[in-house]
């Protein structure tokens, strides 16, 4: 590793795990908080405290990309973790919001939390598989 990605690396690398929780943790309440028809997830202070702590989390992590020179089209599991962050964001977004049901809703959070932590056991272990390598490989 370069002196400079020495320097950053473990700086990005924290940033973006740090945020990682902080995101989900705010995903995760907002989500019991529309389940119990609160008015507080969908304010605006709630709603932009999200998106600049997503922000920020994918600065770091493109931080992360550029430093460490990943390229998702040699590396299917970074490829699959970036596929699975778009699907993250549209199950949010029917989970908070455009879910049509309270049910609906409630279903769509509970999918978009299986999708994180898919996303984070893919990018822990570096595998496409995640946590579905238990399961495959001995």
């Amino acid at each position: 590793m370069e002196d400079h990605a020495a320097f950053w690396y473990p700086a990005l690398l924290h940033t973006h795990r740090a945020l990682v929780g902080l995101s989900v943790m705010l995903f995760v309440a907002r989500a019991l908080g529309v389940a119990l028809l609160q008015a507080w997830p969908m304010k605006a202070t709630v709603r932009w405290s999200s998106m600049f702590i997503d922000t920020v989390l994918m600065a770091a992590g493109v931080g992360l990309w550029v430093l460490l020179r990943h390229n998702p089209v040699q590396e299917p599991w970074l490829a699959l973790k970036l596929a699975l962050l778009l699907l993250y964001i549209v199950l949010g977004a029917y989970g908070l919001k455009r879910g049509t049901t309270r049910g609906a809703r409630a279903i769509f959070s509970l999918l978009a939390f299986l999708v994180v932590l898919q996303m984070v056991a893919i990018a822990r272990w570096r595998d496409p598989l995640g946590w579905l390598a238990w399961l495959v490989r001995p």
